[in-house]
């Protein structure tokens, strides 16, 4: 079996290269020809298959896509080759707005969120606001629906922070009711239909987001199995061959928090000593096959 994995160019920090050693390595181990390339080199005609034919050669047996160039996950799908994940499970765990409606669209558990109203330019008003504010309280989670590790999420704790955070362009947004968690979460790993990993992740002191990129600290983690079934469930919903979920424990049950089509793996590893893309690489060649 070869394949072809696919990084972003533009993440030039070293831990966005680590993904990309782990699955070479694995595959050579497995004995599957991997080859790595960027998105950039990767810029081709829509749907003019002859080109990225000689692109990828003979690696086209499936695409492992490690980013959320969306457009040209579809693109390498319209063309015919297998892509995991699937264009649209990137596109729904990408954008925190529609994972959020997907769930609930399957009745998966997640934190109570308002998705914000689309703009062109900046606000006329932010009376939304009010309500949103009548309806969650404070403290309350402001999210942008595009971003990682933590780095667009804050907490307001009053209606002229929430109002001046909305000041200037537009950004897509979600609000959300804010649980008191002592700044934990679970992330599992699905891969398969299956938790093949978990971690108990604890946030750096003062901060209630839990991300290791941001000082956040990982302990393995033995799940419930209304954990396990709750992580499965939305894996599924979002149509991941492959994602980490992350849930938070509240008093009315374990509930989603979000959902990652390519969570970062190589800290799972340096806690569980479980290196999940065998499983990933393992999952892919039971599909092709």
């Amino acid at each position: 079996m070869n394949g072809v994995f696919v990084s972003n160019a533009y993440l030039r920090d070293p831990k966005f290269a680590e993904p990309a050693q782990m699955f070479s390595a694995a595959a050579e181990e497995l004995g599957i020809r991997l080859r790595c390339v960027t998105n950039a080199d990767l810029m081709f005609a829509v749907g003019v298959t002859p080109e990225i034919d000689g692109i990828l050669g003979d690696y086209g047996d499936f695409v492992l896509f490690w980013d959320k160039d969306v457009r040209l996950a579809r693109n390498l799908q319209i063309c015919g080759y297998p892509v995991f994940n699937s264009p649209r499970c990137i596109e729904v765990c990408d954008d925190k707005a529609m994972t959020h409606i997907v769930l609930a669209d399957n009745l998966i558990p997640s934190i109570e969120t308002l998705v914000c109203p689309i703009c062109f330019g900046e606000y006329p008003d932010l009376d939304f606001l009010d309500e949103a504010a009548y309806r969650l309280g404070f403290p309350m989670v402001v999210k942008d629906c595009y971003g990682s590790f933590g780095q667009q999420v804050r907490m307001v704790r009053d209606l002229q922070s929430l109002r001046r955070l909305f000041e200037g362009p537009y950004t897509p947004r979600i609000l959300q009711r804010y649980v008191e968690c002592s700044s934990t979460d679970i992330r599992l790993e699905v891969v398969g239909g299956e938790v093949v990993a978990s971690v108990l992740r604890r946030g750096p002191p003062g901060d209630f987001r839990s991300n290791c990129t941001i000082g956040g600290r990982m302990t393995p983690y033995e799940p419930t199995i209304q954990e396990r079934d709750l992580a499965i469930a939305a894996a599924d919903a979002v149509g991941a061959d492959f994602c980490g979920v992350d849930i938070i424990r509240t008093g009315e049950g374990p509930k989603v928090c979000e959902v990652n089509s390519n969570a970062h793996i190589r800290n799972l590893y340096e806690c569980t000593g479980r290196d999940v893309s065998y499983d990933i690489l393992r999952h892919i060649e039971k599909q092709i096959w």
